[in-house]
């Protein structure tokens, strides 16, 4: 495990937290660092780093359901809007002699290319879970790439009969209509994942964060006797470095 995770950083902050309560001379002016206020403090943080795990599973999970009935998955998903989309371009190629047909191809064949857009690399500083990714992107875009489609074979009649059903106009509206709604789930997750990302942060990085609490007690046993050489000081930064 790396030892800057969340979770390790705490795991430390708990040892030393372990060596304070049992110091009957550890006495702080802040309040923030009393006994009390760490015995406190400590499960507020476990409860955060649970909250990005469970939110990120969620966001997960919506993803896994999502993303499979959009874009081709090697060769798992055949009835992706994707894989219909190649099926509804070579449907229409089939009739080189028919101009409505050959029009629609066209058309649709465009669209297809457009499907998988490139978009650059996000920023290595930006927060995780913050803002929509160039990923949510496509998939927000594929909607209206999916209507689109249905707008085209649709203007073609009567005269659009695929033999395949998943290429039909009602099968392809049931799919895209499913998309947005799996679009909104991920949004949905994707945004109580980014909360819960920030609310950790803030615990740990905050005003009155695990960090700044740390370096407040650090400060403070480093005015025992001895100062930084203190018995207090030495097992208190051992603990919290994991040496």
């Amino acid at each position: 495990m790396a030892t800057n995770t969340f979770d390790a950083v705490l795991q430390r902050f708990k040892n030393g937290n372990t060596l304070i309560q049992a110091w009957s001379d550890y006495s702080p002016p802040n309040a923030n660092i009393t006994k009390a206020a760490l015995t406190a403090f400590i499960p507020t943080v476990d409860a955060a780093n649970a909250a990005v795990e469970s939110t990120g599973t969620d966001l997960g999970n919506a993803r896994g359901v999502r993303n499979p009935l959009v874009f081709e998955i090697e060769d798992t998903n055949p009835t992706c809007l994707e894989t219909r989309i190649r099926g509804i371009v070579s449907y229409s190629e089939s009739a080189p002699d028919n101009v409505a047909f050959t029009t629609s191809a066209k058309k649709v064949k465009s669209i297809l290319k457009k499907i998988r857009p490139k978009y650059p690399k996000k920023a290595p500083d930006a927060p995780r879970g913050g803002g929509k990714s160039p990923m949510e992107k496509s998939f927000a875009s594929a909607v209206g790439q999916g209507r689109a489609v249905i707008t085209i074979i649709t203007k073609l009649g009567a005269a659009y009969s695929p033999a395949d059903p998943n290429l039909s106009v009602a099968s392809m509206t049931t799919l895209v209509d499913l998309i947005e709604t799996e679009n909104g789930n991920v949004q949905s997750a994707l945004e109580d994942y980014g909360e819960a990302n920030k609310a950790r942060f803030k615990l740990y990085k905050g005003l009155q964060g695990l960090e700044k609490r740390r370096s407040a007690i650090l400060k403070y046993l480093g005015s025992f006797p001895g100062l930084k050489k203190s018995d207090h000081y030495v097992e208190y930064n051992q603990a919290i470095k994991g040496t």
